[in-house]
């Protein structure tokens, strides 16, 4: 009888692909410990793998581009031979070839070859067809998910249910799922439904997904959680692989650079200096002064290349038209992101919107800045000058530098995303400028006297943290919001931006309902104690919007005059042509802190553009920026 039991015992846990512990041999049998075990697992519980990610209205044609995605949960790797996939009506059976590692995905697509043109990487099994020799084929009919909606279930080789997700109108009385669908989130028209992948929750300290209940609440759409869900996913990003941050203490040479102050000559020195390389990643480029410095250094024989946003608001401008042709002309390569909708072509962020450098391979630079004359006026400044507010940093520790260099990589990569359009000069919208156009070299003027005549440049032992959107944007871990989450009594958070929504979601949400993650962490750190100053741009302010920067000073100030809160809030333009600044300083504990890039306090730019920012951990940085701050909150109105 004990030798029965323990082989009924291990043929229902190797079914079910769950490890025991195997009893001694010399270990009495215990029947009441076991009978329940084997009915639990043999009629209650869900085999272990999981439905992590579905891929159904497509932007291509026909939709052959469909996919769905299995996850491996356990510490050792599952045989998928006789896993099937169901969407209700058809169901696929996978074969001998495939074995999922453990704690490791796999994409199983409709067609190879298209699936491999929307991603830029090959999927591991196709269904329809044999359209990628290299790809293992699956048995059965073909997949078809309804944009509309519907049921995909994994079922186990011995027949038994194993995941479901229930999708937009699919029917959630079923077996396997409890409550609503989930729906790809769309709070505004700039979150498309078409593309949409829909993924679970990441765990943030491991970046796997997060346990199972079988319910909406397990995917990154849920409309309910404002800290992992509401959240998208398109084709060609690299979430997965960039959701983790490394946060590193390295020895390094650190730059600030302050514009409009001492910006241009800053950038031409380091643009001069490079010998082998400049990589640059861009929403605009207008100065044509910086332009020709790059233009000269592709004719020495540096390698240059650019990626820049193709629909920028307003569009691509001919003074940005006529750069790019005299970079191209003397040798360097410039890419557009853009979509083409007549072949399924989408870009993979809604704005390429980071302004990113690395030059040689030793030095990176971010910021928040375009190369526009406006940012990097190269007019005399012994009269003072006239621009925009914004910051970079510059440091070659080997850490950031590698980190900027895989953004620049993964994003311009010609060979593997469609969406990189290399310039054209017979193109009718991004190709040579109009006949007989002339360039502007104006820039500058002597309204702002200048504060910062020089960068500050330091050397010591730095902890640096890259952080990018749409990834790593909105983590309470690490980052903005988990460094101002740090923030307490006696401590100071310095914010200096072009705009903060007063809410995200829709137009007509509200604060309570669709609070922006950004401004509610500085209101929290106020709760706390801290001393919080914001201070936002009325140079570009909408004041026609309900969430302009005019309604979020008003709505922060009235909040602290109810709560007394230490907490103050402005607009200032202090340098003439607008704040266009996204910098956070906050001194914790002693401790300062520095954080400068491309994001704004939107939803778009924290979950759908591609947006770069540096945070370090720096006294003398941080003072540095803090005089800036404060000439700039005390400029008149």
């Amino acid at each position: 009888m004990y030798l029965r039991l323990m082989f009924l015992v291990r043929v229902v846990l190797i079914g079910a692909i769950v490890p025991v512990a195997v009893l001694a041999q010399d270990e009495p049998p215990t029947l009441r410990c076991y009978l329940p075990l084997i009915a639990h697992f043999a009629h209650e519980e869900p085999a272990p793998l999981l439905i992590s990610a579905l891929y159904y209205d497509t932007y291509r044609v026909g939709e052959p581009d469909e996919a769905f995605q299995i996850y491996n949960p356990l510490p050792w790797p599952v045989s998928l031979e006789g896993w099937q996939v169901s969407d209700g009506r058809r169901t696929v059976r996978f074969g001998l070839e495939l074995m999922l590692p453990a704690k490791r995905k796999l994409w199983c697509a409709r067609r190879a070859v298209s699936f491999t043109l929307s991603f830029g990487f090959k999927p591991d099994c196709e269904y329809d067809g044999n359209t990628d020799p290299t790809v293992p084929n699956l048995a059965g009919s073909a997949l078809q998910f309804a944009n509309t909606g519907g049921r995909v279930t994994l079922i186990h080789p011995a027949g038994r249910y194993s995941d479901t997700l229930v999708y937009e109108a699919g029917d959630v009385s079923g077996p396997g799922w409890q409550g609503a669908a989930v729906y790809p989130y769309r709070p505004s028209s700039s979150f498309s439904e078409a593309g949409q992948i829909l993924y679970r929750k990441l765990d943030q300290d491991t970046g796997l997904p997060l346990p199972d209940t079988d319910t909406r609440g397990d995917w990154a759409q849920d409309p309910a959680d404002l800290i992992n869900g509401r959240r998208t996913q398109f084709p060609g990003w690299e979430l997965e692989r960039f959701f983790q941050p490394q946060i590193v203490t390295e020895p390094a040479h650190l730059q600030v650079i302050v514009a409009p102050d001492h910006s241009y000559a800053a950038l031409q020195a380091l643009l001069e200096s490079a010998q082998e390389s400049i990589w640059f990643e861009g929403y605009t480029f207008d100065s044509a002064a910086l332009g020709e410095i790059l233009a000269s250094r592709a004719r020495a024989g540096v390698r240059v290349t650019l990626a820049l946003e193709s629909a920028p608001p307003g569009g691509v401008t001919d003074q940005q038209r006529w750069i790019v042709q005299q970079i191209v002309q003397a040798g360097g390569r410039v890419y557009y992101f853009r979509a083409n909708k007549s072949t399924g072509v989408s870009k993979r962020y809604s704005y390429q919107h980071g302004k990113f450098w690395v030059l040689d391979g030793r030095l990176a630079l971010i910021g928040s800045e375009n190369p526009s004359a406006e940012s990097f006026p190269n007019d005399d400044k012994a009269d003072g000058t006239r621009g925009r507010r914004g910051v970079y940093l510059a440091t070659d520790a080997p850490a950031v530098v590698a980190a900027v260099r895989a953004y620049l990589e993964a994003d311009i990569a010609p060979d593997r995303h469609e969406d990189l359009w290399a310039w054209d000069a017979t193109d009718l919208k991004l190709g040579a400028p109009s006949v007989g156009f002339t360039p502007s070299y104006q820039s500058g003027g002597s309204s702002y006297p200048i504060l910062k005549p020089q960068p500050l440049q330091i050397t010591g032992v730095f902890t640096f943290q890259v952080i990018s959107a749409p990834e790593q944007s909105l983590r309470t871990r690490d980052g903005l919001l988990g460094l101002i989450a740090q923030a307490g009594p006696g401590d100071t958070v310095l914010v200096e931006q072009l705009y903060e929504q007063t809410w995200w979601g829709a137009e007509n949400s509200d604060v309570e309902s669709a609070p922006n993650r950004r401004l509610a962490a500085y209101l929290a750190a106020a709760r706390r104690g801290a001393r919080v100053r914001v201070l936002l741009d009325p140079y570009f302010d909408d004041l026609s919007s309900p969430r302009s920067n005019l309604r979020t000073v008003e709505y922060l100030n009235a909040l602290a005059a109810y709560e007394g809160l230490d907490l103050q809030a402005r607009r200032r333009n202090p340098t003439g042509q607008g704040l266009h600044n996204k910098m956070i300083l906050a001194q914790i504990e002693g401790r300062g802190w520095v954080l400068v890039g491309s994001m704004n306090g939107s939803e778009v730019s924290a979950k759908l553009n591609r947006e770069l920012a540096l945070l370090v951990g720096s006294d003398e940085a941080y003072a540095y920026l803090a005089k800036v701050f404060w000439y700039d909150w005390e400029s008149p109105p």
